[in-house]
């Protein structure tokens, strides 16, 4: 009997899509008051590393070579702030791409979780926001006042081929964004 072992290999390279918090409301007849006010805020974002790697297991689950630390700051001063940050490829259907012919993975595939974030469990990258079923919420924070603040996020990833078994040996490679929104 001949053993052969098919190696997977994916790389994931990280984006930052940075939301700068300000906004703009357009009124129709009389004045209304604002509940907002917002003056001088800005969000940014920082990850590291600025890859992942996994060794794909046929038919099984891999996780990533290490975790991305997301590192969300917001400054300003305002009234009735929230703060979301969310991770998300691309395409639903097209988060990691790789082999010849092309043959894609789809985001619903991929997991993730964060022990302080919303994630606590492995969860798929499906949901809508920002991108329609290519993301995952990691974080919310809504406040009377904020004056500014940080939060950090441990990314762990994971990949589950158990509904696609017959993926063929190859270099997967895809980029994974990640988005803070305040307002």
């Amino acid at each position: 009997m001949v053993s052969r072992r098919i190696r997977h290999v994916f790389t994931l390279a990280l984006g930052l899509t940075p939301f700068l918090a300000y906004g703009q409301v357009r009124q129709i007849g009389a004045p209304k008051p604002s509940p907002h006010i917002t003056i001088g805020d800005s969000v940014t974002v920082t990850a590291t590393p600025s890859a992942v790697s996994f060794q794909l297991v046929a038919g099984g689950v891999a996780l990533a070579s290490n975790p991305i630390v997301v590192t969300t700051a917001w400054s300003g001063i305002s009234l009735l702030s929230s703060v979301n940050v969310y991770a998300y490829f691309g395409s639903s259907t097209a988060a990691l791409s790789g082999s010849s012919p092309i043959v894609n993975i789809p985001s619903s595939l991929i997991s993730g979780k964060d022990a302080t974030g919303i994630p606590t469990s492995f969860t798929p990258f499906s949901q809508a926001v920002p991108v329609a079923g290519a993301s995952l919420q990691l974080y919310s924070l809504s406040s009377l006042l904020s004056l500014g603040g940080s939060h950090t996020d441990t990314l762990t990833l994971q990949i589950d081929l158990t509904t696609l078994p017959q993926l063929p040996a190859a270099v997967y490679t895809g980029v994974l964004y990640f988005q803070a929104q305040a307002f």
